[in-house]
């Protein structure tokens, strides 16, 4: 196999923030990393992507980005020359990606010091496969879908001048809308958890991240495989939807639930918990538009599965909590419980959940057992309340959407895009969601040792039954 590495090397302003509690979630988790997948026809220009990605970093200097620790802040910094590697390797397989970007995530990125994205070609003359993977920490999904679809124009056309945008602004309370406010359990216990928080406070830092990061990755084999929709099948899915009135996302949110309740019939109660990631962009008082960041949220819902319904029925439960009408101001209540948090405390929750992990052998391993050895620290407690049966979630589905990007690029035809949001021990299954050029591609993304790939593809024929059913009496 042929690999080749690549790097670039830009100067850029200075940007400067602190992160918010909700990024700070992605700053020390080993698993949040996320990916796009852009299939490529034609021969993809090696010289020609390292002139695209330099015209990247200046359409977007967040890429060109680290963090910084000042005591309890975070800060996200870009102010200097950081090189940013595109591998080059020989693609040999329609599904080398997976195993590719599986891989990616058992190597850290270096907070401190950047970047926190890379570009990964899988490279032939005929076709190729070009991975975005990034720190979440930056970037949600949305970024890197404008981000391949603003590589391809440039990569089709080399001569077009870069569409310069400022540095995305910073999701806080400013930027909520003002009839928004947190829940009531928030206003009334915000202040005593924080209080209760700063007497059994514990500060993580990145010597802490590396140890966590090679034994969680140790421990744990991530799986994603591959669902796809023909063109025929995803029109008349739209179709469908529009019909009986609801969405496709709540359409394919019920079809992978039936298929997980019917797959476990013994029907335990994470089975009932559902996510979904929104996109908060134009929920917010500027609209965020294309700019690369962390502009996700999301939202919880239960939904109890009654194999007397029909399946439109079951749509009908989830949309009325998850259709457009009800999730504004659902996830931007979330965001705003979450920035009335601690920060610290936000990030010390992944410790308390896996901190168990790091051998005595580490030299965080004193700092962390003393702190998952405390029964009464707050972390621990809230973490062992939510995952004290297991799974605490069922799934959670992202999808970006209807792309409603061109296909061709020049001699270039983006062909596919695939997003693999990746996953954790604890939700039995991810699944990411694109349509791209009439196409709907889903990855489900679990933990092997969570759920075997055995029963995730029984999943996936069951809802892929379920679905096409439904197609056909609509």
């Amino acid at each position: 196999m042929i690999k080749i590495e690549v790097l670039i090397k830009q100067h850029f302003q200075e940007i400067r923030r602190e992160l918010n509690q909700r990024e700070r979630t992605h700053a020390k988790a080993p698993n949040s990393n996320i990916s796009v997948i852009a299939t490529i026809l034609g021969n993809v220009s090696i010289d020609g992507l390292q002139q695209t990605i330099k015209k990247m970093l200046q359409r977007h200097p967040i890429l060109n980005a680290h963090v910084e620790l000042d005591g309890k802040k975070t800060f996200v910094v870009a102010n200097n020359s950081i090189e940013i590697p595109i591998i080059v390797m020989e693609r040999t397989s329609d599904d080398q990606w997976r195993e590719e970007i599986i891989h990616q995530h058992k190597i850290p990125f270096n907070m401190e010091q950047g970047p926190l994205i890379r570009f990964i070609l899988l490279h032939s003359a005929e076709i190729s496969d070009l991975i975005i993977f990034c720190q979440h920490v930056i970037c949600d999904g949305m970024s890197l879908i404008y981000l391949a679809r603003d590589i391809m124009t440039h990569l089709g056309d080399p001569s077009k001048r870069v569409e310069l945008l400022p540095a995305a602004p910073i999701v806080n309370k400013d930027s909520i809308p003002s009839d928004i406010k947190p829940s009531l359990a928030m206003r009334t216990l915000g202040n005593t958890i924080n209080k209760k928080w700063e007497k059994c406070e514990i500060l993580v830092d990145y010597n802490d991240f590396y140890a966590l990061h090679d034994v969680f990755w140790d421990n744990y084999t991530y799986k994603a495989h591959l669902y796809e929709l023909s063109r025929e099948d995803t029109e008349a899915l739209i179709l469908a939807c529009r019909k009986n009135g609801f969405t496709v996302n709540s359409a394919l949110i019920t079809a992978f639930a039936i298929a997980q309740n019917q797959l476990s019939p013994e029907s335990q109660k994470y089975l009932e918990k559902f996510a979904s990631a929104v996109n908060l962009r134009n929920f917010l008082k500027n609209p965020i538009g294309e700019q690369f960041g962390f502009f996700a949220g999301g939202m919880e819902l239960k939904f109890k599965y009654s194999a007397k319904e029909s399946f439109w029925d079951a749509v009908k439960k989830i949309h009325e909590k998850a259709g457009p009408e009800k999730v504004q101001k659902q996830v931007l209540i979330g965001t705003l419980n979450a920035l009335n948090l601690s920060s610290t405390l936000i990030e010390a929750q992944f410790f308390a959940a896996f901190g168990h992990l790091i051998p005595p052998t580490s030299k965080s391993y004193e700092k962390i057992n003393a702190f998952i050895s405390d029964e009464k620290n707050l972390a621990n407690k809230m973490v062992k309340k939510r995952l004290s049966k297991g799974f605490g979630l069922a799934q959670i589905m992202t999808n970006l959407g209807k792309t409603n990007f061109p296909e061709k690029y020049g001699d270039l035809i983006l062909k596919n895009l695939i997003l693999m949001p990746s996953c954790s021990p604890y939700t039995e299954l991810v699944l990411g969601v694109v349509t791209h050029g009439g196409t709907l591609s889903i990855t489900l993304n679990h933990m092997e040792e969570s759920i075997s790939s055995e029963k995730i593809l029984k999943i996936r024929d069951r809802a892929n039954k379920i679905l096409k059913k439904a197609i056909r009496l609509s």
